[in-house]
């Protein structure tokens, strides 16, 4: 009689074992698949959204109102160096302009087309390294009015207003914004003189009491001056009698000396 080899466990063990290590790697991969199928379908038809760069505004940056762009003086004032940063102007700020210089009355229209302008001429200016121009296209929706949308947006940046409105910069104020009014460097800049000072303005008019006579000085300065009725034309020497503050400004009388 033939005796069978005797049966071993070690041989069931192993493929018990192989076949464990087999089916927990294959239910790992049939997770894996279903995981990355199940983020490839949760959306099927919604468009990833490109992400635009914001726009880098430097350490220093300037909100322009249109007023400004209108009233034309900020080109000198940035070719004289004296203004550096970043002056920011929003895109509503740019199609406000547009409709201006669309507008039938000729005068609006006039406005509205040297206020674009001024916006090219500063996009291309090269006096004034340490001053750059960017365009941005934010835009609150929450806001229509372009005065509301500029506050809006300073807060939102801490930024500086630049502006030539007196209403607009009293809003901005009250709510904490700081405000560059052009008008206030201009008064700034009047030309500074004291009672008693001497100097020379040319007649250009005739006043309105007695024989005053009026001129101006190189900033605009209005200098009324006694017993010189009649003398248009004339560049006469006065005397500075008083001075007279108003909220444009000085106002000078003046006596021929």
């Amino acid at each position: 009689m033939v005796k069978q080899p005797k049966k071993t466990e070690s041989t069931p063990v192993v493929a018990q074992k192989t076949t464990k290590a087999f089916t927990k790697a294959l239910a790992a991969e049939i997770v894996r698949n279903l995981t990355a199928l199940g983020q490839m379908t949760v959306r099927p038809f919604q468009r990833a959204e490109p992400v635009e760069k914001p726009v880098e505004l430097g350490d220093h940056p300037i909100i322009v109102d249109t007023s400004v762009f209108i009233d034309g003086r900020i080109l000198s004032i940035v070719n004289s160096g004296f203004l550096t940063g970043t002056l920011v102007v929003p895109n509503f700020i740019l199609i406000e302009l547009q409709h201006i210089a669309d507008d039938a009355d000729p005068l609006r229209r006039q406005k509205g087309r040297r206020g674009l302008d001024v916006v090219n001429k500063l996009k291309g200016q090269r006096n004034n390294p340490w001053l750059k121009v960017v365009m941005v296209k934010d835009d609150p929706i929450e806001t229509k009015e372009a005065d509301s949308k500029l506050v809006v947006l300073a807060k939102k940046w801490g930024a500086v207003l630049l502006t030539v409105d007196f209403n607009l910069a009293h809003v901005a104020r009250a709510q904490s914004v700081r405000v560059m009014n052009v008008m206030d460097l201009a008064q700034a800049l009047k030309v500074a003189l004291i009672t008693g000072e001497e100097f020379v303005v040319k007649i250009t008019h005739d006043g309105r009491e007695r024989e005053q006579g009026v001129g101006y000085l190189p900033d605009g300065t209005m200098v009324v001056v006694e017993n010189a009725k009649g003398k248009i034309g004339q560049d006469l020497t006065v005397i500075i009698t008083k001075i007279h503050q108003t909220p444009a400004g000085q106002l000078f009388f003046a006596r021929v000396k």
